[in-house]
């Protein structure tokens, strides 16, 4: 079974003949609830995880960060990253979106330290709806956070936590990316998918 990695350099960052700064031809930075003040988006090169996306954001309230691929996916697809919470105050952690439609309508998956749960929702319209919810504690430091969704069925695991639902609000093929709410600054690794067949 062969995965794509998709995320390409926002902001190329590394020490020690770099090449300059590349910007993304294929990934868009969005928010959700816009507060008008855009997350930055930077990629660095992990000696142990390869290229890294990190955000770094002011943000508060309902405002959710984005990054999301120009191009579209699935709508049947596997999603696999390592998520990282750096910090944040009133809110922390992070994870993947998937059949987005646009920036205000997606299915997200989230891992939150400070709720100690894994989540997943559905936004539409710009409203977050809880679809699925466990709580356990994880441990600090990289977590694998995978996804697949087949028809309306949605399994999510994230370290050793799994959940699952149905759910028929987005059919269609979409848009992938990251996710983070409010003033997590997060570091993913780069996303492999896979558009199952």
């Amino acid at each position: 079974m062969k995965f794509t990695a998709l995320l390409q350099p926002l902001v190329l960052l590394v020490a020690c003949q770099a090449p300059p700064p590349t910007a993304a031809s294929s990934w868009s930075s969005a928010e959700t609830n816009s507060a008008g003040t855009p997350a930055v988006w930077t990629t660095t090169l992990d000696a142990q995880h390869g290229r890294t996306e990190t955000v770094a954001t002011d943000n508060t309230g309902h405002t959710y960060n984005l990054l999301l691929s120009d191009a579209s996916f699935g709508p049947d697809v596997s999603i696999r990253t390592r998520v990282r919470a750096n910090s944040g105050v009133e809110d922390q952690g992070g994870g993947v979106v998937w059949r987005a439609q646009d920036a205000a309508n997606y299915y997200l998956t989230r891992w939150n330290p400070l709720e100690s749960n894994l989540r997943i929702y559905k936004v539409e319209h710009s409203k977050r709806t809880q679809l699925a919810s466990i709580s356990g504690e994880l441990g600090a430091g990289w977590l694998d956070l995978c996804v697949r969704m087949r028809g309306p069925r949605i399994v999510v695991t994230c370290g050793e936590l799994s959940l699952g639902v149905e759910d028929a609000t987005f059919s269609a093929a979409g848009k992938v990316g990251l996710w983070t709410k409010a003033d997590a600054c997060t570091s993913f690794t780069r996303p492999q998918v896979e558009t199952l067949r």
